[in-house]
């Protein structure tokens, strides 16, 4: 069943745009702490550092159609968060606040003093954490799709996944398949409204949805939302990195009511909201936010708050 998946997906959502050669996203990986790490490095001297992180189920082959653009204009790092992508962690340490520290320890791992951070989806809450914590590492940082209120706006299976114990224990064991398969077509079309990834994605979005260790790492990650989210909440107020929150309009699971609450308690942030994108924004929305990050790291972050 799931080979057929596979191949309709390669036939059918993939897209139209050539396969090239050279492959920038062919894994890497370092081992910092106790995490494998897969990373892409892009370095260039005496320019601002991007830490670009991955969503879920997702890699950072999310960054396929962005990764020239930002490397010509700045010092690139794109990593999976340890427990997702390819990047590996334990279930144990699935949480934001255990994540956060990670960036940090990747950060001091490639000699990065200071860098301007994104985090998509699960991304949210750990990146916040790490602003929160750590702000002195951190020029700026945008984030979206994902949540840092508590209890977020999110679709009704993901709110009941969230809350209950039970749904949890079901989704990694009994109904494991059928959830893998949602998520993989999650990653590869019903997440997007126009953007349609390569084969390579495709192809490795298909292996990270149906790993059963990576696929109980993202559930347990769920299951900390009701502790976390709450704890970032409350701090969100004292955030004083310049933050740009950017969405998508039409996300179907993490609503977009979340980047106008989440934009509420963080001062002098930026919301920016695309009309046409869904929840994996950052390529639906295309050269629209590419544009959008290069002006906002170069013109040294606009303070006034706009919708």
């Amino acid at each position: 069943m799931t080979q057929a998946l596979l191949n309709k997906a390669l036939t059918q959502y993939v897209t139209d745009n050539p396969t090239t050669t050279e492959d920038p996203f062919s894994p890497q990986f370092v081992s910092v702490g106790k995490y494998s790490v897969r990373f892409l490095r892009k370095e260039k001297p005496q320019v601002p550092t991007l830490l670009l992180l991955n969503g879920l189920p997702q890699s950072i082959r999310m960054w396929e159609s962005s990764i020239e653009a930002f490397s010509e204009k700045f010092d690139v790092l794109a990593i999976d968060i340890p427990g997702f992508g390819l990047s590996k962690a334990e279930e144990g340490d699935m949480a934001p606040g255990n994540l956060s520290e990670a960036l940090v320890q990747i950060l001091n791992y490639f000699s990065i003093e200071q860098a301007h951070l994104v985090g998509p989806d699960v991304g949210v809450p750990i990146a916040l954490t790490a602003v929160i914590n750590h702000p002195q590492r951190f020029l700026s940082l945008n984030i979206f799709d994902g949540p840092g209120t508590y209890p977020p706006k999110l679709s009704p299976i993901l709110m009941t996944v969230i809350k209950s114990p039970f749904i949890r224990w079901l989704a990694k064991g009994l109904n494991r398949k059928p959830v893998m398969k949602t998520n993989f077509l999650t990653a590869i079309k019903d997440g997007y409204h126009t953007y349609k990834p390569s084969k390579r994605a495709i192809q490795e979005y298909y292996d990270i949805c149906f790993n059963s260790h990576n696929h109980k790492c993202a559930i347990s990650f769920f299951g900390t939302y009701s502790k976390e989210l709450p704890w970032i909440e409350k701090r969100l107020k004292d955030i004083k990195v310049p933050t740009l929150i950017t969405w998508g309009k039409q996300d179907p699971f993490v609503l977009v009511d979340n980047a106008k609450l989440i934009s509420k308690h963080i001062p002098n942030s930026k919301l920016v909201i695309f009309d046409n994108a869904s929840h994996f924004s950052s390529e639906d929305a295309g050269q629209d936010y590419i544009d959008l990050i290069v002006n906002w790291v170069e013109s040294g972050h606009l303070k006034k708050k706009a919708v």
